[in-house]
């Protein structure tokens, strides 16, 4: 011991030897060996089995990482998978409640339209059913009126109700402005059993005079059933007058007062 004035100082122990450890893998291969060569020490392949066998419990324990890798991947990717399945029910059932609302609310407007389609038949219906009578009532007051005071009915037919309700009240209408005023038409008609075609002059639906074209014969026009009859001028007077007023009415004369024959009361319906 060394001594300095400053207190003896204590001399290190000598550090211990570390033992040395070999590494796993190592001592694993002496085990091997050692009991390869207690087992069978004359065998000349055991080395090689031994680390052929080692070389196959790595392979092994790298196979169980990489599956213990794909199969943590798969779990998380079938986690995933679940939890966007369960989004999409939840979504779908949601459409499906929507999609049973919109249905029901369709149902209720179809009931409405189909209510409203079978009032709009009915109606349709009617109309035609009216559009029908009326000319059915037009043609047979043609049959028994003066010509030209029922207008023909339109030679184009309509599948449309409210459309022939509509030209059948057209020709209604049209009968009451002709029997409102004076027309001269152009007829064919019987006198004494001779057909022959002369002008009629209509005074509305109420009386009518007839003139042969070239004015030399005229007199007094009327229906008997379905036919138009000519009833002779009785005299001279008679045939002027009537002659005077085809010519006011086509405009060749001016206005004036005339006094016309009625049709006789023997031919009157």
């Amino acid at each position: 011991m060394k001594l300095d004035g400053k207190g003896p100082r204590p001399q290190r122990r000598p550090a211990r030897a570390r033992p040395i450890r070999a590494p796993v893998s190592v001592l694993a291969l002496a085990f091997c060996a050692l009991g390869m060569a207690g087992g069978g020490a004359g065998d000349a392949g055991a080395p090689e089995q031994v680390l052929s066998e080692l070389r196959a419990a790595d392979e092994a324990r790298r196979q169980l990482a990489d599956e213990e890798q794909a199969w943590a991947l798969e779990k998380e990717r079938l986690v995933l998978l679940k939890e966007t399945v369960l989004r999409e029910a939840e979504r779908m059932k949601v459409a499906a409640r929507q999609a049973a609302q919109q249905e029901e609310a369709l149902k209720e407007r179809l009931a409405l339209v189909e209510a409203e389609q079978a009032r709009a038949d009915e109606i349709e219906d009617a109309l035609d059913a009216l559009a029908e009578r009326l000319e059915a009532r037009l043609s047979e007051l043609a049959e028994r009126s003066l010509p030209g005071l029922v207008p023909p009915q339109a030679t184009a037919p309509t599948a449309d109700p409210a459309s022939r309700l509509s030209r059948a009240l057209a020709r209604l209408d049209e009968v009451e402005r002709r029997t409102q005023r004076a027309a001269v038409e152009l007829v064919t008609g019987t006198l004494n059993g001779e057909a022959i075609t002369a002008k009629l002059l209509r005074a509305g639906g109420v009386a009518a005079w007839w003139m042969a074209l070239d004015g030399s014969r005229a007199g007094v026009a009327h229906i008997e059933g379905s036919d138009l009859l000519f009833s002779p001028a009785a005299d001279a007077a008679e045939l002027a007058a009537i002659v005077r007023a085809f010519a006011i009415a086509e405009g060749q004369a001016p206005p004036a007062w005339v006094l016309l024959p009625f049709e006789p009361e023997e031919t009157q319906q």
